[in-house]
């Protein structure tokens, strides 16, 4: 395990936003698991997304840590309002041993949508943009209504009986 990506684990687990912008380069990539449109470069953007983030999210525990000296795969679960969702990101270490990228994918499909209306909305207010705050809440909603419905209603009708898997990620 990398003592660097045992910090930003911590960190996470913590909430402890200090703790986790030490682990990371001053010039740090964050790739966004909603657009690629959407990424953050350096300190500050990074750690305005990560206040918005770890502020939404509960019960954050990371269960993996693979890889090499250089490129790390990071695995966790993580809860949002009513979603349990897992999270896995791939770290790269610069030779300062500091986080130079992250890139975020978050599954199931519901608490996806579910993190974007909690982030669009928070990052704008964070930037002191109330009105983009309400507009993006708006139009995400739907988005995140129809996959949390779709999930609830439709999966279950073209899932077969006996392959279901068990419910919840923690067994």
């Amino acid at each position: 395990m990398n003592a660097t990506t045992q910090r930003y684990r911590k960190a996470g687990e913590a909430k402890d936003i200090d703790m986790l912008m030490s682990t990371l380069a001053p010039a740090v990539v964050f790739r966004s698991p909603l657009s690629s449109r959407a990424g953050f470069a350096g300190h500050a953007q990074v750690r305005q997304l990560f206040t918005v983030a770890l502020g939404a999210l509960r019960d954050l525990r990371y269960h993996t840590d693979v890889g090499d000296d250089r490129t790390r795969m990071l695995a966790a679960t993580a809860r949002l309002g009513r979603h349990e969702l897992e999270e896995a990101a791939l770290v790269r270490l610069g030779d300062d041993d500091l986080i130079e990228e992250v890139t975020l994918w978050i599954r199931p499909l519901p608490a996806l949508t579910a993190m974007m209306a909690a982030l669009g909305p928070g990052l704008a207010r964070a930037a002191g943009r109330p009105a983009v705050a309400a507009f993006v809440g708006a139009s995400v909603r739907p988005l995140a209504f129809m996959t949390e419905f779709g999930d609830r209603t439709m999966v279950p009708l073209v899932t077969p009986k006996g392959d279901r898997p068990p419910a919840g990620l923690w067994r």
